[in-house]
């Protein structure tokens, strides 16, 4: 079985639904990232079956709770491109903004969408919190995702201001997410965000379980959030 299959196959077990084209695109997105990982360090998963399952399915899981009518979605934290540019290949209608504090990881990951004609992606050069202060993007976004590895908290301060009224933030963590959550969802609900679901997936060939927390845009943030990335990470939320 070839990767595209494998990917195919890999969709099917987890009810995500990749066709062939799609799936050749993911494959040589990875194979090209691949290359690339051996001059710019972006991914520590270098074999092929692990990046398929950990990379771009894991990426995926996420599809399903993205609303329907989201057409601007917001990848915070994106790193090697993920989920972006898996999610930017599924939902073709959709416009894909990808955000990394690194430009080198940033600007490898446009030049391989370019070259391979992914054409609905965007990039964003710098923090979130500095882009959540600026008008210009501010309460902007249909739907903001992320696999970054802050704590609950943190993330949602720096996400939730970014999301616009009626939008969503979707999080991906760890197993160990429980002891991010009364903290978190105190953060939430001052940031203007509801909590409205908790997901479990389980990864296809590992123990790793993945949660996906679904939180609503119900209220506007209060102008004051974010705080500078010094003052979120040294001082508790202002509950």
């Amino acid at each position: 079985m070839n990767n595209v299959e494998k990917l195919i196959a890999a969709g099917e077990k987890c009810g995500i639904d990749i066709d062939e084209t799609q799936s050749r695109l993911m494959v040589l997105y990875m194979e090209k990232l691949l290359v690339m990982n051996e001059k710019i360090n972006v991914t520590r998963i270098t074999d092929e079956d692990e990046f398929i399952e950990k990379h771009l399915i894991d990426s995926l899981t996420c599809l399903r709770f993205i609303h329907h009518d989201a057409k601007s979605i917001l990848d915070v934290g994106t790193g090697g491109g993920f989920p972006g540019v898996p999610l930017a290949i599924m939902l073709p209608e959709a416009e894909i903004t990808m955000m990394d504090a690194t430009g080198k990881k940033l600007k490898l990951i446009e030049n391989i969408c370019a070259e391979i004609g992914i054409r609905n992606v965007e990039f964003l050069h710098g923090r979130a919190e500095e882009f959540g202060k600026n008008p210009a993007y501010r309460e902007s976004y249909d739907c903001i995702v992320s696999r970054a590895v802050a704590n609950l908290c943190l993330l949602s301060e720096l996400c939730l201001p970014l999301v616009k009224k009626g939008g969503q933030f979707i999080a991906l963590k760890g197993k160990n997410y429980l002891d991010e959550m009364d903290d978190g969802e105190k953060a939430i609900k001052v940031l203007g965000g509801k909590i409205t679901g908790i997901e479990s997936c389980l990864l296809l060939q590992s123990d790793l379980v993945h949660v996906i927390i679904l939180i609503d845009k119900v209220k506007i943030t209060p102008e004051k959030f974010p705080r500078s990335f010094g003052k979120i990470k040294k001082e508790p939320f202002p509950g």
